[in-house]
C-alpha cells in the first residue's frame, strides 16, 4: 500500500506541475501587450515628445529617449507601417502589432507598438517584446502557487502515507491474529480512518472471542448431557419396566436441557447484532405479566412469593421485547435460587429508570459479581445442574441492556439475598 500510495503522490505533484505549465504557455499566448502595460512602459509619452519635435531632429531626439527606455524604439515609414499592418493608416494612429516569429523558440511570438507622427511623416516602432515575460505580482504569484502548492500537498500527503502506514500495520497485525492490535494516536486527515478501523478492530476481537468461548463452553455444556443420555441408553435395555420408565423420564430431563441449551445459545449468539426497535412505553403491565409467569413457573420443591412495586406512568425508552426479556432472565434467576421471596421494583430516577429484582437466596460472592455477565460462568461447579441453568441468562442481559446504553449492577439484597438492577434511559439519546 505504501508504493503504491507514494506514486500516488508522484503522480499528483507531476500532474500538479504539467497544469501549471499549460496555465502558463496557455496566459502566454492569450495576454497581450496592452494600452495599459505600454503606458507603463512610457511607449506613449515617447510618442508624444517625439511627435512634438520637428521630423529632422527626431533621430537625435530618439537617441536620447532610448537611454530611458526599456522597449527598443526605432523610426519607420508609413509605408512600413502599411505593409505589416496590411491596411491604410492615418496620422495620429496607436496600432498594436503582432507577429509569430521562428527566431523566438520559446514562445513563438512577439509584439509591437506602431504609433504613426500627426504630421504624416513617419512613425515610431516600439518592440519586439514578448508579451509573456513575468511582471508584476500576478504572474510571480502564479509561477510561486504552481511550484508551491504541489510541494505542499507533496508535505500533507507524505504525513497522510505516515498515518496510512499506521493502519497498514495494524491491519497486518489483526491479519496474523494480533486481536488487540490497534492504531494509536491517529490524527491529522486520517484519523477517521483509524477510528473506523479500531471500531472493526473491537468488532472483531469481541467476535472471534465470543466464538472461541462459545465452541469451549458449547463442547462442555453439549457433552455432559449427551454423555449422560448414551450411559442411559445403554442401560436401558437390561432394566425392568419400572426401571425403564425411570430412565426414560431421566432422558426426556436431559433432551430438555439440551433444548434449553440451544435455545440459550441462539439467543446468546443473536444478541450480539441486536436491531433495536426502541420507542417509548410503561413497562409496569409488562412487568406485572413477568411477575405473574414467574410464580406458575416456581420450583415444585419450595414455594416463592413475588411482591412487585410497579407504579404505572413511569415511561422507558426500548426495544419492548428486548427489554422484557432482560427483566424476564433475572427473575428466572432470582427464582430459581430464592428460598422463599423475591421482589419486583420499578423506579423512576430523572431521565433513567431503573428495574430491579430481589431474592433471598444464597447472594453471590462480591469477588465473582463481573465473572457472571460472562457466557456460561457459573457460581459452583455443579450449580446448574442443581438449578437447571446453563450459565447464559446474565450475559444476555447484560448485552441487551449495554446496546440500550444502561447498565447493570449486582449487590446485596434487604431480602438477604442478591439484587439485580437494570438502568434504562427514558428517551431517545440521540435526540
Amino acid at each position: 500500500m505504501r508504493r503504491s500510495f507514494r506514486r500516488l503522490i508522484a503522480a499528483s505533484v507531476l500532474m500538479a506541475w504539467l497544469l501549471g505549465f499549460v496555465v502558463i504557455m496557455v496566459w502566454s499566448r492569450t495576454k497581450s501587450w496592452t494600452q495599459e502595460r505600454a503606458q507603463g512602459d512610457a511607449i506613449f509619452l515617447f510618442h508624444e515628445l517625439l511627435d512634438q519635435t520637428p521630423a529632422a531632429d527626431r533621430a537625435e531626439r530618439l537617441a536620447e529617449l532610448q537611454a530611458h527606455s526599456r522597449v527598443e524604439l526605432s523610426l519607420v515609414s508609413v509605408d512600413d507601417v502599411e505593409r505589416r499592418v496590411g491596411r491604410a493608416v492615418h496620422p495620429g494612429e496607436r496600432i498594436p502589432y503582432r507577429e509569430n516569429t521562428s527566431d523566438n523558440w520559446y514562445f513563438w511570438v512577439e509584439e509591437w507598438y506602431l504609433m504613426v507622427f500627426d504630421d504624416g511623416e513617419g512613425a515610431l516602432s516600439a518592440g519586439p517584446v514578448n508579451p509573456a515575460l513575468p511582471r508584476g505580482i500576478f504572474p510571480i504569484g502564479l509561477i510561486v502557487a504552481i511550484i508551491g502548492l504541489p510541494a505542499i500537498a507533496a508535505l500533507v500527503a507524505l504525513r497522510v502515507e505516515r498515518e496510512l502506514t499506521k493502519v497498514e500495520r495494524a491491519t497486518e497485525a489483526l491479519g496474523v491474529g494480533e486481536l488487540s492490535a490497534r492504531v494509536e494516536d491517529a490524527r491529522g486527515p486520517s484519523h477517521e480512518l483509524a477510528d473506523k478501523f479500531n471500531a472493526m478492530a473491537e468488532k472483531v476481537e469481541r467476535l472471534i472471542r465470543s466464538r472461541d468461548e462459545l465452541i469451549q463452553a458449547v463442547s462442555h455444556e453439549l457433552g455432559s448431557p449427551l454423555s449422560r443420555l448414551r450411559f442411559h441408553m445403554e442401560l436401558l435395555e437390561r432394566q425392568s419396566e419400572d426401571e425403564r420408565d425411570q430412565r426414560l423420564s431421566a432422558m426426556t430431563r436431559e433432551l430438555d436441557a439440551v433444548d434449553e441449551l440451544v435455545a440459550e445459545l441462539l439467543t446468546y449468539v443473536q444478541s450480539e447484532d441486536l436491531q433495536l426497535e426502541a420507542r417509548r412505553f410503561d413497562p409496569s403491565q409488562g412487568l406485572r405479566d413477568l411477575a405473574e409467569l414467574a410464580v406458575l413457573e416456581a420450583p415444585e420443591d419450595r414455594v416463592v412469593d413475588i411482591q412487585t412495586s410497579l407504579p404505572p406512568g413511569v415511561e422507558v425508552y426500548a426495544d419492548q421485547r428486548l427489554f422484557l426479556r432482560a427483566v424476564e432472565n433475572i427473575l428466572r434467576n432470582a427464582m430459581r435460587y430464592a428460598r422463599h421471596d423475591v421482589r419486583l421494583e420499578l423506579l423512576s430516577q430523572a431521565d433513567r429508570v431503573r428495574v430491579t429484582v430481589h431474592d433471598d437466596g444464597p447472594g453471590i460472592p462480591t469477588d465473582v459479581r463481573d465473572k457472571i455477565m460472562l457466557p456460561f460462568v457459573r457460581l459452583e461447579a455443579d450449580r446448574g445442574r442443581k438449578t437447571g441453568g446453563v450459565g447464559l441468562g446474565l450475559a444476555i442481559v447484560s448485552r441487551i441492556v449495554n446496546r440500550h446504553g444502561g447498565s447493570v449492577e449486582i449487590g446485596d439484597s434487604p431480602l438477604g439475598g442478591a439484587t439485580v438492577s437494570t438502568s434504562w434511559p427514558t428517551r431517545d439519546s440521540r435526540g
